[in-house]
């Protein structure tokens, strides 16, 4: 009998490879086995995944300083981690899209929006856009916010060697998709209510900031005021990154959607 992952010999009563630490699966595939995998992965409660999300909040240290330190299975790798992140966040735009098409429509911030100058209007409507494409495409936006917010943890950081570039990336990895998981199966709970979405939304760089600021303050032992100083480094960069960001966005926005278009036909 050979394992099927690693091709190791493996006597008949393995129940898992001693090379490759893979299950040894002797049934075919059915709906009921299928079924036990997803649940023994994703709702056990000894399983990885949530012994790496309590841990993250709790003591992110031992999960981050651990894996790069060596640790590999107590805790679930950072891919795997960011892939369940990026899937909320693509199972949240489904349902907005395909179930709740109203759940982006931020009308209630403009109440008097029908009375308003014409100028004004334009700046209402490109802010609608903009919240629509945030949330469109918050999949991609995390992805490229990922070597940004290395760039910025080691810039914030050029002072301690203990961590290279790639390091600093595995931190980013597993910061952004805690954050990433909790935001976004917050905003599928209150999908039906915009108001509610919205609130979050508008938090959510407050709670990813703060959220940070406790992990490098473990990671690092940090005390308060070093810790302070830390963190408003990070917000000035954060801040220059941020306003360019949005600049470059907004002049996509006009440049290459209907927006644009109808300012040329007005």
């Amino acid at each position: 009998m050979q394992c099927k992952n690693c091709d190791n010999s493996l006597r008949t009563d393995y129940s898992y490879c001693p090379d490759c630490g893979a299950k040894v699966i002797r049934n075919r595939l059915t709906i009921k086995n299928l079924w036990h995998d997803a649940t023994e992965r994703f709702f056990n409660l000894d399983n990885t995944f949530l012994i790496t999300f309590k841990h993250l909040l709790t003591k992110p240290d031992k999960v981050i300083v651990g894996y790069l330190n060596g640790v590999r299975k107590k805790y679930l790798n950072p891919i795997s981690y960011f892939t369940i992140a990026i899937t909320l966040g693509g199972l949240f735009v489904y349902l907005s899209t395909e179930f709740f098409p109203d759940a982006l429509d931020f009308s209630f911030l403009y109440p008097d929006a029908d009375s308003i100058k014409e100028s004004d209007k334009f700046a209402l409507d490109l802010q609608k856009t903009i919240n629509k494409y945030i949330f469109k495409y918050q999949s991609l936006f995390y992805i490229a916010m990922l070597p940004l917010l290395a760039f910025i943890s080691k810039l914030v950081f050029i002072n301690k060697k203990q961590f290279n570039f790639s390091e600093h990336f595995i931190i980013v990895i597993y910061g952004y998709s805690q954050m990433s998981i909790i935001v976004n199966s917050l905003y599928i709970l209150v999908i039906w209510n915009s108001k509610l979405l919205y609130y979050i939304s508008f938090f959510n760089l407050i709670f990813q900031i703060l959220f940070f600021t406790w992990v490098y303050y473990k990671i690092y032992l940090l005390n308060w005021k070093q810790t302070l100083i830390k963190l408003i480094f990070f917000l000035i960069i954060l801040c220059v990154l941020f306003v360019g960001i949005v600049v470059l966005s907004t002049l996509y926005i006009l440049a290459f959607t209907d927006m644009f278009q109808n300012i040329q036909h007005k």
